[in-house]
């Protein structure tokens, strides 16, 4: 077995485990029931149970930040950009989703409920700055109006987004596909409030 897959194979079987029983419940034995590896193999990698659930985060991070990446090299203008940042998040949760839940559960978990320093926040600074990146560039080109902070259009997008993926894990019913991705970045860019009739 090469070292990377006996990594990954812990990696996956944590997620699932932690996903099904959360941080506390689980032990280090139920991991690796399905993986038939050692203890040590997984003390090797991640050190502890703590240094394992804080990789689990490092990659949700890590390949979200990759994703949103990816995407907007592929996309032009603002509004554009975002949309394909939001379709990337969407792909992301759809295809990772007990890891999705990870995260959003480190997010709001209690201070008892995790160990200490779970979340590496540079991590989570760098995928929130990767987007603020985006607005600050729409408000330089005009496409956004400078009457808001970047920062707070940033935490209304990323909010407007993430309640979309908070909702899909509880009730699946529709798909988080590109058509969501645009009507949810159009809502908020724009707004559902009809304008006023022009005056005569």
């Amino acid at each position: 077995m090469q070292p990377q897959t006996a990594r990954e194979l812990v990696l996956q079987s944590a997620i699932r485990a932690f996903a099904r029983q959360g941080y506390e419940a689980t032990s280090v034995q139920e991991i690796l029931q399905a993986t038939d590896l050692s203890k040590p193999t997984l003390y090797y990698y991640f050190t502890s149970k703590a240094g394992l659930f804080r990789a689990i985060l490092d990659h949700a991070y890590d390949q979200s930040y990759q994703e949103m990446q990816a995407a907007v090299g592929h996309a032009h203008g603002c509004e554009a950009r975002l949309v394909a940042i939001a379709d990337a998040l969407f792909r992301f949760s759809e295809t990772n989703r007990d890891l999705t839940r990870l995260a959003f559960a480190a997010t709001f978990a209690g201070p008892d409920e995790l160990p200490p320093e779970a979340a590496d926040l540079e991590r989570r600074k760098r995928n929130f700055h990767f987007v603020l990146g985006v607005i600050r560039d729409g408000l330089a080109t005009r496409e956004l109006s400078a009457e808001y902070d970047p920062v707070e259009l940033t935490h209304g997008i990323f909010g407007a987004i993430s309640h979309q993926i908070r909702t899909h894990l509880l009730s699946p019913a529709e798909p988080l596909d590109h058509r969501r991705a645009q009507r949810v970045v159009t809502l908020y860019l724009r707004g559902a409030r009809h304008s006023p009739a022009p005056s005569s």
